[in-house]
């Protein structure tokens, strides 16, 4: 993505209240995410976008306009994995601020090693 196309991006994030104004963003992606069913079984769903930041990732999943906000200093793990039979696939790992519970959240993206670099770089691993 070019340097005006990410700005302007940026900037709509910002007017929306998804990233603070002093936030640079590295750009953004579309995802498809898994979904929890019971236990350990989750199904993969399409739809979602992953947004790269110099403090955080932001998961929107799905059509319902929540954002889930990952700063880089909850990160506990990060690693491949797969969707299905495909190596696409980054698993995240980190502490919920909230409820101070670990969560992992697994998305599937394309140029997962660039993303990857950025989220651990970021995080310290």
């Amino acid at each position: 993505m070019n340097e005006q196309k990410l700005e302007k991006q940026r900037e709509n994030l910002v007017s929306r209240g998804v990233l603070s104004p002093d936030e640079k963003l590295f750009g953004s992606v579309t995802i498809n995410y898994t979904e929890k069913l019971v236990g350990r079984i989750e199904s993969w769903k399409q739809g979602g976008v992953a947004i790269f930041t110099d403090r955080q990732v932001i998961l929107s999943k799905g059509f319902s306009g929540e954002y889930i906000h990952i700063p880089y200093d909850c990160v506990k793990e990060l690693r491949k994995c797969n969707q299905g039979f495909f190596p696409i696939g980054m698993a995240i790992t980190y502490e919920n601020r909230g409820s101070g519970e670990t969560v992992t959240e697994k998305i599937s993206l394309m140029k997962r090693k660039k993303w990857m670099q950025i989220v651990s770089e970021r995080a310290g691993l």
